[in-house]
């Protein structure tokens, strides 16, 4: 089956990149997230009631796509942006 949107070779690395980016993003915000909770209130993770599990998941993945999205900015222009062929 050929791909409806073919993509060049540097688009294939700023997804690769943005993909690691993301990982790396939500890793960061889950530790800091979960860890601040577990410090703060003395709350083990086992006792944390439902709706602090969605809560707090919904905090991750929503900081995790916004600090995601603030440095792809600097990825496109590094994979995408204009080249000078000085």
């Amino acid at each position: 089956m050929k791909p409806v949107f073919p993509l060049s070779r540097q688009a294939k690395k700023f997804f690769c990149a943005v993909v690691v980016v993301a990982i790396l993003v939500g890793v960061v915000m889950g530790n800091a997230i979960i860890g601040g909770i577990i410090d703060e209130y003395h709350l083990p993770f086992s006792q944390w009631p439902v709706q602090l599990y969605v809560t707090e998941a919904f905090m991750i993945v929503v900081y995790s796509l916004v600090f995601t999205l603030m440095l792809s900015v600097p990825l496109w222009y590094f994979f995408l942006g204009e080249k000078d062929d000085k």
